[in-house]
């Protein structure tokens, strides 16, 4: 079943979180966070916890039980964060002061500008798990762009749903369903030059590439205020 964002001659309004610029920079953050922590942070993937998982029982059958038992740690952190932001979402949704999306933004920022002076080594674990803490925090949040359901953090089931669309555009010709697999495009496109940022700012920065996203969050508050997204 294909959802339609907009009916022809009809004036959609969607909450500000669910603005596309929004879904945007926050593929774009992730990805950035995946390459970080790959790079700095001991080889570990900060989002994609399936990779974690494969990487484990890798190593196990290597016979390098260390590195395994070394994945269940952002496994865990993952989960956590997904209680989080479902108890979050539970408790504070009658909030009229604040929204719950703002106070999870200037979160993620907050705790990533703590993070910047972490120095690389030691001090892996605890970034590794506050970063896929945050991430699952992110993902469980920001679930839908423009009325459309999306992974913020990772690629796959994004991939998955705009190839969907484009078959609908192909085979039916339906120019909506083009601009919607386009849409989920540029969203992954995001996250790729997020990863490639992240990659090249983690080399040349260090620990305090960070501080990038941090920048990046800050862009995203104007977009929060709006009233509603067309």
């Amino acid at each position: 079943m294909f959802r339609r964002t907009r009916v022809e001659g009809e004036v959609s309004a969607f909450p500000p979180h669910q603005t596309f610029a929004v879904g945007i920079i926050l593929s774009m953050i992730a990805g950035y966070l995946e390459a970080h922590t790959y790079i700095l942070r001991g080889g570990v993937f900060c989002n994609g916890q399936t990779s974690n998982i494969a990487l484990m029982m890798i190593n196990f059958v290597r016979g390098d039980f260390a590195r395994a038992l070394y994945y269940p740690i952002p496994i865990l952190a993952f989960f956590f964060g997904i209680v989080f932001a479902a108890f979050l979402r539970g408790q504070l949704h009658t909030l009229r002061w604040a929204r719950l999306e703002m106070l999870i933004l200037l979160l993620e920022m907050g705790l990533l500008f703590v993070v910047g002076f972490v120095p690389q080594g030691g001090g892996d674990t605890p970034v590794n798990i506050l970063v896929t803490f945050i991430c699952a925090v992110q993902y469980e949040i920001f679930r839908e762009t423009r009325g459309l359901p999306y992974a913020s953090i990772f690629c796959t089931g994004n991939l998955r749903t705009a190839a969907e669309y484009f078959y609908v555009f192909a085979s039916k010709r339906d120019r909506l369903a083009g601009a919607t697999c386009l849409r989920y495009i540029l969203v992954i496109g995001a996250f790729a030059v997020g990863v490639f940022a992240g990659a090249y700012l983690s080399q040349l920065w260090n620990v305090k590439s960070i501080w990038v996203c941090c920048v990046m969050f800050v862009a995203l508050m104007p977009l929060m205020f709006r009233r509603n997204a067309n």
